[in-house]
């Protein structure tokens, strides 16, 4: 059996959940379908959730994050919109080191896109008022990763696309491309 100390200097995940508020990003920045400029936004739609981290410092629920992981740890990005993705949905497509800051330390390795098929996901049962029993269904889930390359603190730029319910009900189009940059200290 592994030592208490043998654990703590084995590889964890770290999960964060990227919640945005989107109809503060329509009624602020309006829309723009332009992926290659996306759109900067500021700090007060984004909500950053961490689990698995070694501590967290500040920031849980804030678009800025600070927390414990050592180099190796696993972090994975994903994303949703404040409704789950059933009216407004957001798809976070990719997270870049902010070049525009002087002295930036480059905290993690680069991130790359996985997709995991969940062929028995659970999704409520839309024929009983409660939602229960779940149903199965085969469903697709991305994440962003990156493992911790060293600690310190860097800012980069997380993308997201954002889209909207169509007047349809049913069918949901592009809203736009947007972007902010938040600032992650690994300690």
């Amino acid at each position: 059996m592994a030592t208490k100390s043998t654990l703590d200097a084995s590889l964890v995940s770290i999960d964060i959940l990227t919640v945005i508020d989107t109809e503060y990003i329509k009624k602020k920045y309006g829309p723009n379908n332009n992926q290659s400029s996306p759109v900067g936004i500021d700090h007060n739609s984004q909500f950053l959730i961490c689990t698995g981290a070694r501590s967290i410092i500040s920031g849980q629920g804030t678009a800025d994050l600070s927390f414990g992981a050592n180099v190796g740890d696993l972090v994975s990005f994903r994303g949703t919109s404040i409704y789950q993705n059933s009216d407004d949905a957001v798809i976070v497509y990719a997270i870049k080191k902010n070049t525009s800051i002087t002295g930036n330390t480059d905290v993690f390795n680069r991130f790359i896109s996985n997709s995991v098929t969940r062929k028995g996901a659970v999704q409520p049962n839309t024929t009983t008022d409660t939602g229960l029993p779940a149903v199965n269904v085969s469903q697709n889930f991305l994440s962003l990763d990156s493992k911790v390359a060293t600690s310190g603190k860097e800012a980069f730029l997380v993308y997201i696309a954002l889209y909207t319910l169509a007047s349809d009900g049913v069918t949901q189009q592009l809203y736009g491309y947007y972007y902010w940059d938040p600032t992650i200290t690994v300690k």
